[in-house]
């Protein structure tokens, strides 16, 4: 129930309109012609354009940065006199760029959002939180391919968050409280309770949807009671489902921090300059490939995940997930069919697989002997990088995703699917890779971005249905195919042309059965 009703079923039928004029927001226009909200800590300016208001960087939460703040749980952003512009992007929270040197990305600053509305004036609308991805290294709410504007045109509301990550947001230091990018994405989802009416939405009405960290994180939301009533459906595209203990979590830090040269404390590492702790993280990554040294953490494909703390989490996400909680939360949860193509391919690593590297990898996650033998049924696992990719695909996002549409099979409110378009990117060899299917989701194909993943001619049909039912979820929380049981497993396949499927998975899902995510 929102702010305002509430309000009104306290204080009765006769004070409604009295509320609806004081706590119901007043959206006006700059003299330039822009749109202007009022919120709670002031009022900012956005841009209009195709009949779509958008409003970037707004502050949530104060700046974690400063000397005071490092380390520490997010606090709520103050107030601003006169308007806020809000006309463009802010720069995500520090973090290493894409490019081949890990150099720094981002920079020192509030904890920021932006928003797509199709009418700030408009009330009831329904309400979209995007959590973005980047192996809880990097989270840029900013980035081309989570444009809002196709959702905001079909009348809902769009909100990308971004989030610490790295050591700032993820890593255990002495003196901190643990997980902080989940705790800012909860302040995130504070923020838009409060403040999101400002904007045409219905704080009543969210979907909280993300992919890859992001969709982890989605799933920690969606198990953790720290959200009880601040989000009504989920999306969770290409979940990975890793976690640390609080002792590794701890040695690891310990690593990284002597490294350094330093405490692994909150003062410590709070006067190493941000660029030196970037540059650093690419060898807390090769130290966590040692095996004999960090089991399944050697595993993954990065040095920071959330942390079982007791607090944020108190078990691994899939067992805080298998307790059931907040079963009347509808979800839609898939993956693409060849997730880990993303990171074999662009830089040739799948020529280079031996089949001793598929062996150990069957053998450390204790797999059935006769694995290589099903897999390599596929004709899509032709060659033993093929092979390997797809082991990896499985391991690290779709048996997660699997998983979790069977423990949530029993609620008849999940929904399961597949992304099978395979992208011409990188000489025909990208595939069905993760990520690929982002730009469809949000229906933004038209940036450079977007082209690298999707080629110059991607199928308007893919978008206008994987889109299209990522929207019917949000208005009506049915995506427009039947929901996933244990009977039928009907499965919905995103293609060119789409279709339903039973049971996508079966020829693989049993020898997973008894892997720990």
């Amino acid at each position: 129930m929102s702010f305002l009703l509430s309000r009104r079923a306290a204080f009765g039928a006769g004070m409604a309109s009295v509320l609806a004029l004081t706590l119901r927001p007043n959206p006006s226009i700059a003299a330039d012609g822009q749109p202007v909200v009022s919120l709670r800590s002031g009022r900012v300016r956005g841009t209009r354009a195709a009949g779509v208001a958008s409003f970037r960087r707004i502050p949530y939460a104060a700046n974690p940065f400063t000397a005071a703040t490092r380390f520490q749980a997010p606090q709520p952003a103050g107030p601003w006199e006169g308007i806020r512009d809000a006309t463009a992007f802010g720069p995500p929270p520090p973090q290493p760029s894409r490019d081949p040197k890990p150099v720094l990305f981002g920079g020192p600053d509030d904890l920021t959002l932006n928003i797509w509305t199709p009418d700030p004036a408009a009330g009831g609308l329904p309400v979209m939180v995007w959590i973005p991805g980047g192996a809880f290294v990097r989270a840029d709410a900013g980035e081309p391919v989570y444009d809002g504007t196709r959702f905001a045109a079909a009348g809902i509301v769009v909100v990308t968050v971004n989030y610490r990550v790295g050591v700032d947001g993820f890593m255990a230091i002495d003196g901190a409280p643990a997980n902080r990018g989940l705790l800012d994405q909860i302040a995130a989802l504070n923020w838009v309770r409060d403040n999101i009416a400002a904007f045409g939405g219905d704080a009543a009405n969210v979907t909280l949807f993300g992919q890859s960290a992001g969709a982890e994180s989605v799933a920690i939301l969606l198990a953790s009671p720290k959200t009880e009533g601040l989000f009504k459906r989920a999306i969770l595209q290409s979940p990975p489902m890793q976690a640390m203990t609080s002792a590794d979590a701890s040695r690891l830090a310990g690593v990284f921090a002597q490294g350094l040269g330093v405490a692994p404390t909150v003062a410590g590492l709070g006067g190493v300059p941000f660029d030196a702790l970037i540059a650093a993280g690419p060898g807390l990554a090769a130290e966590l490939k040692d095996g004999a040294k960090w089991g399944k953490l050697s595993l993954g494909g990065t040095a920071f995940l959330p942390v079982v703390d007791g607090d944020v989490l108190d078990a691994s996400p899939i067992d805080m997930l298998a307790r059931g909680p907040k079963p009347g939360v509808p979800a839609i949860v898939g993956s693409t069919d060849q997730e880990a193509r993303l990171y074999m391919v662009p830089g040739g690593a799948i020529d280079h697989i031996s089949q001793q590297a598929i062996d150990q990898f069957v053998s450390d996650l204790h797999l059935p002997a006769n694995t290589s033998d099903i897999y390599r049924a596929d004709p899509a696992n032709a060659t033993t990088g093929d092979l390997f990719t797809a082991l990896q695909s499985d391991y690290t996002f779709r048996m997660p995703a699997l998983r979790i549409a069977e423990l949530r099979s029993g609620n008849r409110q999940t929904w399961h699917y597949n992304f099978s378009w395979r992208s011409p990117g990188y000489g025909g060899r990208l595939g069905a890779a993760h990520f690929v299917d982002v730009p469809f989701s949000f229906d933004a194909l038209s940036s450079n971005q977007a082209k690298t993943f999707a080629g110059p001619n991607p199928p308007a049909s893919l978008a206008e249905a994987m889109h299209g039912a990522w929207v019917a979820f949000a208005k009506t929380g049915n995506p427009g195919w039947p929901a996933y049981d244990l009977a039928a497993r009907t499965t919905k396949r995103f293609d060119a042309t789409s279709s339903l499927v039973n049971d996508p998975e079966k020829a693989t899902r049993d020898l997973w059965r008894d892997v720990a995510f």
